[in-house]
């Protein structure tokens, strides 16, 4: 019976280690980037991905994390130039006598924000928070542009 359990036990532990040393630095960096991506930390992910998919380039799991990595950054920059030209846009409002540029100013940032979001390609793995956000500033830009006085 203790001759079972330790032959049992030996194979567990041999199994372990071949499983933890047996993937190759391909593999390993793309379980990071896999971790990376989970976490939200998109650039990271997209190094360590890089670097597995230069080891191997028919690793699969790093291509697919290099992409998804990738779509993800476009919708947190979109998020992020929302922001900016959302406090621009408020900015020029809360001028006491709005000129004519303003106006033209406030149509080209809602113009080109809806563009942009358009050509966002979301996938399945893209983060559905990404995605709402991003759909939430684009309402928000599609709003503004309807209610300019042109």
């Amino acid at each position: 019976m203790l001759k079972k359990v330790l032959v049992s036990l030996s194979i567990i532990i041999l199994s372990a280690m071949l499983f933890l040393f047996g993937f190759s630095d391909s593999y390993k960096y793309s379980l990071e980037a896999k971790v990376k991506y989970a976490m939200g930390d998109y650039k990271e992910a997209i190094g360590l991905a890089q670097k597995a998919f230069e080891l191997d380039p028919y690793n699969k799991m790093s291509f697919s994390i290099l992409t998804q990595s990738k779509i993800s950054i476009k919708f947190l920059d979109y998020i992020e130039d929302a922001k900016n030209y959302l406090q621009k846009i408020d900015n020029i409002s809360k001028k006491t006598n709005l000129k004519e540029s303003d106006t033209i100013k406030i149509e080209m940032i809602c113009e080109v924000m809806i563009g942009r979001y358009k050509k966002l390609s979301p996938t399945v793995l893209t983060p559905k928070e990404l995605i709402q956000k991003s759909q939430k500033y684009y309402k928000e830009f599609q709003t503004i542009y309807e209610n300019l006085d042109k």
